[in-house]
């Protein structure tokens, strides 16, 4: 199983949220104006340990030069793939993915769930298993990490819950 989850909503916090959490957090981005994102050290150790597996793709709104500034991505967490504008571009190894740029070019996928949708499709016939989406709203053809696994307005609770819920599914699809 491999996650995709929209790391803004899900996992990451503003410096504001950050501050006023009772839970030790850390810096995950920071660009030319400062310190931007933060999450829960909990949160951390798990996107360490998922990343090492291959088994964790961010889901960003921003572009290449922007991803950049996710220290955690290329210090702490490197994941294999990351899909930035909202997947319309595939990373590899931090590096874009040509095949899938030229693929997505050939479907219509105008609509920004159309565009998750082919990048959900792709990735699970690329690597070969099961692609969960952690994402705000609903992609229609796709599987989602269940509702009450969210907790709006609480990446403490969400970043808790999301892990516990898919290292729970990994044991159960392990057995």
């Amino acid at each position: 199983m491999i996650l995709i989850v929209e790391v803004g909503h899900w996992l990451f916090m503003d410096r504001h949220v950050a501050d006023m959490a009772d839970v030790p957090t850390i810096l995950v981005e920071k660009d030319q104006t400062g310190a931007r994102s933060f999450t829960p050290m909990r949160t951390l150790f798990q996107l360490k340990k998922w990343t090492a597996a291959r088994r964790f793709i961010p889901l960003l709104s921003c572009d290449e030069t922007a991803y950049k500034a996710y220290e955690v991505f290329h210090v702490d967490a490197l994941p294999s793939y990351a899909l930035l504008q909202g997947g319309r571009v595939l990373l590899e190894r931090n590096e874009r993915d040509v095949e899938y740029e030229a693929a997505l070019a050939q479907v219509d996928a105008t609509s920004d769930e159309a565009v998750v949708a082919f990048a959900v499709r792709y990735l699970q016939d690329k690597l070969g298993d099961d692609v969960i989406l952690a994402a705000n709203g609903t992609v229609p053809g796709v599987t989602h990490v269940p509702n009450d696994v969210y907790v709006d307005g609480d990446v403490v609770k969400t970043g808790q819950q999301l892990f516990a819920w898919a290292n729970e599914k990994e044991r159960g699809s392990a057995t």
